[in-house]
């Protein structure tokens, strides 16, 4: 995702603002994207959702990590890019080495007034029009 320029949480939460409602996955999009509502999660963080399956709810400033029980410790960065945000998870010191890696998400918002949300593990693609 190159050629991406910074931005930070208010002025992606105005363009989640701005994009509100309901949207349909495009036809080339993975047979897992499914109708969906943008909508704002939780007004204190800014956390937005689209649908059940894209969530970003726990909106925040550079890096975080934390401890979830009998799981991993998890570290997220959160970076804010002009048209959307970037999420990147680190899972480590898991109770199951099985789940240890990384994962990298996307909601990028297209000057077009599509959405599109990318996920890198498993590899997914999901495209949306506006209602």
């Amino acid at each position: 995702m190159t050629g991406l320029q910074p931005s930070n949480k208010p002025q992606l939460l105005a363009v989640v603002n701005a994009n509100l409602g309901d949207y349909l996955p495009v036809e080339d999009s993975d047979s897992q994207c499914q109708a969906a509502s943008l909508q704002i999660l939780n007004t204190s963080t800014g956390g937005f959702s689209l649908g059940r399956l894209i969530d970003f709810s726990a909106l925040h400033n550079g890096t975080q990590t934390k401890k979830i029980a009998d799981f991993c410790l998890v570290t997220t960065q959160l970076k804010y890019v002009r048209n959307g945000i970037i999420r990147s998870q680190r899972y480590n010191r898991c109770k199951n080495k099985d789940d240890e890696g990384s994962v990298v998400d996307s909601v990028m918002f297209k000057e077009d007034g599509q959405i599109v949300y990318t996920l890198s593990k498993p590899a997914l693609k999901c495209v949306f029009v506006k209602q």
